[in-house]
């Protein structure tokens, strides 16, 4: 069983429900908190005091009932003196590959955007702080030739401002009233 605990685990509901239909409300909680603690931590010790510490069960006699259940309804199996889960296992198996093959679909996604190499990227990092490192002066200077070689704008609407007025003058002293 992998440590790796990042990886969600799936709770359908539909199976779930289904095999939970007889079981107490206590049950079902203690099932869901060893189904959990098994998805995290892997086999569990096959001893009662452990099943009751992890499912807060209060009776020996109570944990064993639920051991029971859980292995009648094919969730758990007992092999060695620990608590396994075939069931388990096979839905993390399937989710860490679900997992991994989106990690790869999204690194051939952004390799196909951005047609960049882990180098190129660091490269960029680092070209980033030298352009953030840049002096005031420098970049002063660059905003004063980018605003000579543009036009301004003001001037142009200006211009087109006045020459509106102008035709609008002459047209209406052109037109005739009745």
């Amino acid at each position: 069983m992998h440590k790796d605990i990042s990886i969600w685990m799936p709770l359908y509901i539909g199976d779930l429900q289904a095999k939970f239909a007889r079981m107490t409300a206590e049950q079902i909680g203690a099932a869901l908190l060893l189904m959990m603690d098994f998805w995290k931590n892997g086999a569990i010790p096959h001893d009662l005091a452990t099943v009751c510490s992890i499912t807060k069960l209060p009776q020996h006699t109570k944990a064993k009932t639920l051991l029971n259940t859980l292995m009648a309804l094919e969730l758990f199996e007992v092999e060695s003196e620990q608590i396994h889960s075939s069931f388990l296992t096979s839905l993390k198996s399937q989710a860490l590959q679900n997992q991994q093959m989106k990690s790869d679909k999204a690194k051939n996604a952004a390799q196909a955007r951005w047609g960049k190499s882990a180098s190129n990227a660091q490269a960029s990092t680092k070209q980033r702080k030298v352009n953030a490192q840049a002096t005031p002066e420098k970049s002063s200077s660059i905003t004063q030739a980018m605003l000579e070689s543009c036009p301004s704008s003001s001037s142009s609407s200006s211009s087109s401002s006045s020459n509106f007025e102008e035709k609008n003058e002459s047209f209406l002293e052109n037109s005739k009233w009745i």
